[in-house]
């Protein structure tokens, strides 16, 4: 059973979230998936508009369990709530201890996606299980290329370990290990990469490696981009503390965060793995 066989999908339309997760269940690791397909209607809207917006989210929701009842033994369920989009998610995610959300995310700023109220920025932040964001306009491919990015922190090994598993029952298809680094450094002296070099030999898991030298973000998006790579996989620090739930995260505000600059910028799925907690 996949670690993520517990998801909630949230839709709003587009299709791009339905179409990645139909792409996920290709993979061999997800057997009988648990889904929520979930819509949201916001209560700040007109009776009148209410009604419309309530038959336009069941046909959403139609078509998005059509598209995934394709594949056997997927248990799936649609949930049309009335409410803020980025309470919804959080309180179904919690309520049936959800593996992995999945989520549209526009191409904006992290400071435009503050000062907007972003769902996504505020879900990316706060939830406690690994979320995959797919950003307007990105390519959805079926999921061959899967890349990994290596720093050496507990959020990056859960991340290796989450790449893993995507791909380790797929013949010939090695896991990407991407390292940005901040001076050139030879792979047998750069400690988190060859550590995971190790890691993935001693499970017989083909890999390959991409390095490039300078910041991490940007690092790491130039790196997705050149491979051509259909997911990426990166660690994401632990959520914030209840208390500071309502205020902007000022990494990320000031731009600090690296999984924060991806979300933003990455031209392909990205899917945020959390550290295992001991």
């Amino acid at each position: 059973m996949s670690r993520f066989n517990k998801i909630v999908l949230a839709v709003d339309g587009t299709g791009v979230c339905t179409k990645t997760v139909h792409n996920l269940l290709e993979l061999p690791c997800f057997v009988r998936p648990e889904i929520t397909i979930l819509h949201a209607v916001s209560p700040q809207i007109t009776s009148d508009q209410m009604h419309l917006y309530q038959e336009r989210g069941k046909e959403i929701l139609a078509q998005s369990q059509q598209a995934l009842a394709l594949k056997p033994d997927v248990t799936i369920t649609t949930e049309l709530v009335e409410g803020d989009p980025k309470v919804v998610v959080l309180e179904k995610a919690e309520e049936m201890n959800a593996d992995l959300i999945v989520m549209g995310s526009r191409s904006r700023s992290r400071l435009e996606a503050i000062l907007q109220n972003s769902v996504s920025q505020y879900v990316f932040q706060v939830a406690k299980c690994a979320m995959l964001l797919v950003k307007d306009g990105v390519p959805i491919r079926p999921i061959e290329r899967v890349m990994v990015a290596i720093d050496g922190s507990p959020a990056a090994r859960s991340a290796l370990e989450a790449g893993i598993e995507l791909i380790r029952d797929l013949p010939d298809r090695p896991i990407l290990l991407a390292r940005v680094q901040s001076q050139e450094t030879p792979i047998a002296e750069d400690k988190p990469l060859s550590k995971a070099i190790s890691y993935v030999r001693r499970l017989g898991i083909p890999y390959k490696t991409a390095v490039a030298v300078g910041d991490a973000g940007p690092g790491i998006c130039q790196l997705a981009s050149d491979q051509h790579v259909d997911l990426l996989v990166m660690g994401s620090p632990d959520r914030r503390p209840n208390y500071a739930r309502s205020l902007p995260d000022l990494d990320r505000l000031l731009g600090k965060s690296t999984s924060d600059y991806v979300r933003v910028n990455i031209e392909s799925p990205v899917l945020m793995v959390r550290p295992v907690q001991d």
